[in-house]
């Protein structure tokens, strides 16, 4: 196993409903850490909305994190590879005032999260991630670097809508759903995949093999890099036409499912 590294998305594959990894997936992946395998996550999450899963698995492989907008070492405590996204204040302005009542808008700089406005998407986005935003008013200059911005909109219109005022923009940048109605900004270039391939070379094993696991559309670069890319059986059926193999739902413990696989293999 120690020539096989296996990278998961989170939500909607390692998580459950109460997002918690199920005892059948923590004990899976410890066996598959055990025998050599490297294991590590790949998300739009911050680091400290990682860091709770990072501990309890032991996790030492670089972090792909924020859809792969950062790559960072736990280990290590340090940012590895990072791109930017170049958003002007009055483009900013014009996405909170389109998304209205009807959005939560956020903005990602230093490790840090910040919020346009205060509603219900805001508050359940946080409950989710375990992470609170601070106002971006509190600010007294336009951040700078952007990792990244996330939209949670209150409907999948909604995300349309402001999806086309950024692409109609010129921003160079990439647009990504990571659920229905999360639309997340990205810095240009910056996808799982794009992250994955730096990952592997940071990492320098000869003949590794990379296994990907996903259900969403911001994990269709992450299923067509790898080696070997897994749909969920919850995943959206544009990520499972391009995966390589399908394994279970994410609430019937699908890692240990692509584990036990895996050990059956050998």
């Amino acid at each position: 196993m120690h020539r096989i590294l296996l990278v998961s998305d989170m939500d909607g594959t390692l998580l459950d409903r109460e997002q918690r990894i199920s005892a059948e997936n923590a004990e899976a992946i410890r066996r598959f850490q055990a025998q050599g395998g490297l294991f590590t996550l790949a998300t739009g999450r911050t680091e400290a909305a990682v860091a709770p899963y990072v501990r309890e698995l032991g996790i030492r492989v670089p972090l792909i994190l924020y859809n792969g907008a950062r790559l960072y070492c736990p280990a290590e405590d340090k940012v590895l590879e990072e791109k930017y996204l170049e958003l002007d204040p009055s483009l900013w302005g014009e996405i909170v005032d389109l998304a209205g009542a009807d959005a939560a808008v956020l903005v990602y700089h230093c490790g840090s999260v910040f919020s346009a406005n205060r509603n219900s998407w805001l508050d359940a986005h946080e409950r989710k991630d375990g992470v609170a935003s601070q106002s971006i008013s509190e600010l007294a200059e336009w951040p700078c670097p952007i990792t990244k911005v996330l939209i949670v909109a209150a409907t999948p219109q909604k995300a349309l809508q402001l999806e086309e005022l950024v692409h109609s923009s010129g921003l160079p940048c990439e647009l990504v759903y990571s659920e229905e109605t999360y639309l997340e900004i990205l810095p240009f270039k910056a996808s799982k995949g794009e992250a994955l391939q730096e990952l592997i070379r940071h990492l320098g094993v000869e003949g590794l093999r990379t296994i990907g696991i996903g259900n969403h559309l911001n994990d269709i670069s992450l299923i067509q890099q790898a080696d070997l890319g897994y749909a969920v059986d919850n995943a959206h059926p544009k990520l499972k036409e391009v995966a390589d193999a399908h394994t279970v739902h994410y609430e019937e413990h699908a890692l240990a499912d692509i584990i036990h696989r895996l050990f059956d293999s050998n």
